[in-house]
C-alpha cells in the first residue's frame, strides 16, 4: 500500500507507529483496533498488514511546508504504576471519544530530549510533526486524548504551549507511595533503572546536587524531576489539573465525571457509575484477564510499604536534599478532584 502526505496528516486509519533514525513506521487501524489497544507501544493490536516505511526527511519537510491548522489535544501525564491506564480507558468510546494510549512515536520523541527536556535541532522538527500525525480522530468534533509515559513528561511544557488552553491532568503520587509502586518487584526495579538510563538523568541537573546509585535514589530523582515539572505545568498553563492517583480508585464515579467534563467527553447519565461498576474497574487494566479490585490494590500497597521501609526512607533523603533547591510545593495545587496530600509526606 502506497500513501500520501495527506493520509498521514489526516487519515486515522494510517497511524504513525514508530520512528528510528532514517524511517517513519505506520500501521494501519481500524476504530477497534485502538479501542483493543491497550497500549500504542509493542503491544499494540492492529489488523496484521505489515508497516508502510516513509523516508523521515522527506516526510518531515512535506509537513512543515504545509503544517495545516493546529488539532486540539487532550493530555493525561502520569508517573507510571499509577492508573492512568485505567482512567484512560474510561473515557474511550468509540463515537464520542478516541484516547490514544502510551503511542511510542511520541515517547520516542522524549528520549530524545531525555531529563534535561532539551531536544536538538532534528527533536524539534519531530515534535509538532510527530503531534500533528496523532491528532487524526474519526469524528472531527469529538475529542481526542492522549495519555503520555514517563519520557513524554519531560516534553510536556513544549506540548502545551503548542495550545495553551489544552485541558490536562496529571497524575501522581506521593513519594512514599511511588516508591513503593515502582521498586514493588525485581522487574519493577529494572524498569526504573531502564527508565533512568534511558532519560540520561545521571548527567541531568536533577542529580547535580547528588548522585542517584541505588534503585531508591533513581527513583527518588524520577519521582523529584517529574513533580517540578507538574508544579511548572499548573502554575502555566489555565486548564491543567493535579490528579492523586489514589482518587482514580477511592473516589471512582466523581473521577470519571469531572476527567469527562474536562475533556470533553459525552457521558450519559449515570453512565459514569456503570463504568466504575464494570467489568473495567475489577481486573488489571492492563491485563484484563487478572482480577484486580480496590482491596487487592490496597493491600498489595500496604505490604509494599512495610517491606520497602528502608528504600522509602533512603528516597526521602535523597529528594529532601533537593526539594528547596528545586522549590518542589508541599502540595500541588488545582486538584481535579479531593484533596491534594503532601508530596513528601
Amino acid at each position: 500500500m502506497s500513501i500520501t502526505l495527506a493520509d498521514v496528516l489526516n487519515d486515522p486509519r494510517i497511524f504513525l507507529y514508530e520512528m528510528d533514525a532514517d524511517s517513519a513506521h505506520f500501521l494501519q487501524m481500524k476504530r477497534e483496533d485502538y479501542l483493543r489497544s491497550i497500549f500504542l507501544d509493542g503491544r499494540i493490536r492492529h489488523a496484521g498488514a505489515p508497516p508502510i516505511q516513509a523516508p523521515l526527511n522527506q516526510l518531515l519537510s512535506g509537513y512543515e511546508n504545509a503544517p495545516g491548522e493546529t488539532r486540539s489535544i487532550g493530555w493525561i501525564f502520569h508517573i507510571a504504576q499509577c492508573g492512568s491506564t485505567l482512567l484512560a480507558r474510561a473515557l474511550d468510546h468509540p463515537g464520542r471519544s478516541l484516547v490514544l494510549r502510551e503511542p511510542a512515536a511520541l515517547r520516542r520523541v522524549g528520549i530524545r530530549a531525555g531529563g534535561s527536556g532539551q531536544l536538538d535541532e532534528m527533536g524539534e522538527r519531530l515534535l509538532p510533526m510527530v503531534r500533528h500525525a496523532l491528532a487524526k480522530r474519526w469524528e472531527q468534533g469529538a475529542p481526542l486524548v492522549i495519555k503520555g509515559t514517563v519520557p513524554v513528561n519531560f516534553i510536556a511544557d513544549r506540548l502545551m504551549r503548542i495550545e495553551p488552553e489544552a485541558p490536562a491532568v496529571m497524575l501522581y503520587f506521593p513519594l512514599s507511595n511511588y516508591v513503593a509502586a515502582t521498586l514493588r518487584t525485581p522487574g519493577h526495579v529494572d524498569w526504573t533503572e531502564r527508565v533512568f538510563d534511558e532519560m540520561r538523568m545521571a548527567d541531568s541537573e536533577w542529580c547535580e546536587h547528588a548522585a542517584a546509585n541505588s534503585p531508591a535514589e533513581k527513583a527518588a530523582a524520577l519521582w523529584l524531576s517529574q513533580m517540578i515539572l507538574y508544579s511548572r505545568l499548573l502554575d502555566e498553563f489555565p486548564n491543567v489539573y493535579s490528579l492523586h492517583a489514589a482518587e482514580i480508585f477511592d473516589n471512582a464515579e466523581d473521577t470519571v465525571i469531572a476527567a469527562a467534563e474536562l475533556f470533553g467527553v459525552s457521558l450519559r447519565p449515570g453512565e459514569a457509575r456503570e463504568i466504575c461498576e464494570s467489568e473495567l474497574y475489577h481486573s488489571y487494566s492492563k491485563n484484563p484477564a487478572l482480577d484486580y479490585d480496590p482491596e487487592v490494590r490496597l493491600a498489595r500497597e500496604a505490604e509494599s510499604i512495610a517491606r520497602l521501609e528502608k528504600e522509602i526512607a533512603a528516597a526521602h533523603a535523597w529528594a529532601a536534599q533537593a526539594a528547596e533547591k528545586f522549590a518542589l510545593p508541599e502540595r500541588f495545587s488545582k486538584p481535579l478532584v479531593g484533596d491534594a496530600p503532601r508530596l513528601l509526606q
